[in-house]
């Protein structure tokens, strides 16, 4: 019995906390040279190839169909989090300073289907592996939107449609993944055994959006709803004193990425050479809380198995975002310069414990189009490219276990963008 009071004892200590979830990729960087280039302030305005992100409603500021890709790369300069150093675990091996970069390629489209009925795509497609799914243990902490382990698939669809006095609407169903997960422990004093399964599913969040024209103004709006995040984790002990064995099953919804419901409001105004385009953002963070599964217990007889919700101490955070682009004269309006600022505010909570670091974000980006002359038919190509820059702020907030983090602002996010667009 003394082996199984040790590996009771063990258990006893352990927290299985799901990973915290990950902002994606366009959320947190943008989809799409075009639109990184003037800060992703897109939500009135920009091109409309990647409409169906930004906000479905623009699908029909176009008259005629369009495609586009881009490919992207995201690097990290990011300061090391608690890896476990106060707790019983090894060290983590995965250090946020040697983070991977991210890679991955996007796709967007408006299809015309008839002078007042559009169809839009956008979607991003990870290279390498996505989906990973790991754990962390109370001593540990990581970033909210900022990590190799944001990457996964997702695609936006919608239909846009022009209605009266200038206005047009646009609904749509945004396609992402989420993971469930089977744990099996069985120990006895002889031996233990697990068995562990997780299983990659899809999601589907509704979104719609609205724009209105006015002489040289353009207003809009648009709104997603939060990823389903309710988890249940169903737990149960059978201990018999004759054959000392406890049995231990759990089940558990694991949530390794998490999409807030976003409100975006935003305008436009284009003007002969210049246009400007603002958004404002609000994400709601405070509404993720992770699976938790706790096993306690002072001896074999009395442990026990509470089943909740792990609040992250999150807040909701707000992104402001100004962009810019002009053509230039002197090459016959061929060149567009663009260029853009984003600001985002911080998801912790002051003064309240999480295992979730969210610095505020201050990013600068620039970029350029060159528009191909149209061939006899009208179709015309477009070269895009985007730099973006990202400055994250100094942070100091400490871990549920009371273990002390503190960032000193030198964390920076740089990512390059570079894209195609057609129109037909």
């Amino acid at each position: 019995m003394t082996h199984l009071f040790g590996r009771c004892a063990i258990l006893g200590m352990l927290a299985c906390i799901a990973h915290p979830a990950f902002a994606n990729v366009f959320d947190t960087y943008g989809l799409g040279a075009s639109t990184v280039a003037v800060g992703n302030a897109t939500t009135a305005g920009g091109p409309t190839a990647y409409a169906a992100y930004s906000n479905p409603a623009l699908l029909v500021k176009s008259d005629r169909s369009e495609i586009a890709s881009a490919a992207m790369l995201t690097q990290f300069k990011l300061q090391d989090l608690p890896a476990g150093e106060a707790g019983r675990l090894p060290r983590d091996p995965d250090r946020e300073s040697d983070a991977n970069a991210l890679q991955g390629g996007s796709l967007g489209l408006n299809l015309k289907l008839t002078d007042d009925l559009h169809f839009g795509l956008a979607a991003y497609m990870p290279q390498g592996s996505f989906g990973r799914i790991k754990g962390l243990s109370p001593y540990e902490a990581t970033y909210l939107r900022y990590s190799e382990q944001q990457q996964k698939p997702a695609a936006y669809t919608a239909l846009a449609i022009k209605g009266p006095w200038d206005l047009s609407f646009g609904v749509g169903a945004y396609y992402s993944l989420r993971a469930r997960g089977l744990l099996q422990v069985a120990l006895d004093s002889q031996e233990s055994e697990g068995r562990l399964e997780f299983i990659m599913e899809p999601v589907v969040v509704p979104y719609f959006g609205v724009s209105w024209s006015t002489g040289n103004w353009v207003l809009g709006a648009m709104h997603r709803e939060a990823q389903e995040t309710e988890s249940t984790i169903e737990s149960s002990f059978a201990f018999s004193t004759e054959s000392a064995m406890l049995p231990f099953d759990a089940s558990t919804s694991l949530i390794p990425f998490y999409d807030p419901a976003m409100t975006r409001i935003g305008f436009a105004w284009n003007g002969e050479r210049l246009r400007v385009m603002g958004s404002l953002e609000r994400a709601s963070w405070s509404r993720f809380n992770a699976p938790v599964v706790t096993i306690t217990g002072s001896d074999v007889a009395a442990l026990s198995v509470e089943n909740r919700p792990g609040n992250a101490n999150l807040r909701d955070t707000q992104a402001f975002r100004f962009g810019i682009a002009a053509p230039l004269a002197a090459l016959q309006d061929r060149l567009e310069l663009r260029a853009g600022l984003e600001a985002h505010t911080s998801a912790n909570r002051r003064n309240a414990p999480s295992y979730v670091v969210d610095p505020e974000r201050r990013t600068l980006a620039l970029g350029s189009a060159y528009n191909f002359s149209p061939d006899k038919d009208g179709h015309q190509l477009t070269l895009d490219a985007a730099y973006q820059l990202s400055q994250l702020s100094s942070l100091s907030v400490q871990t549920p276990k009371g273990l002390p983090i503190a960032l000193d602002g030198s964390s920076t996010i740089q990512t390059f963008v570079g894209g195609v667009r057609y129109a037909l």
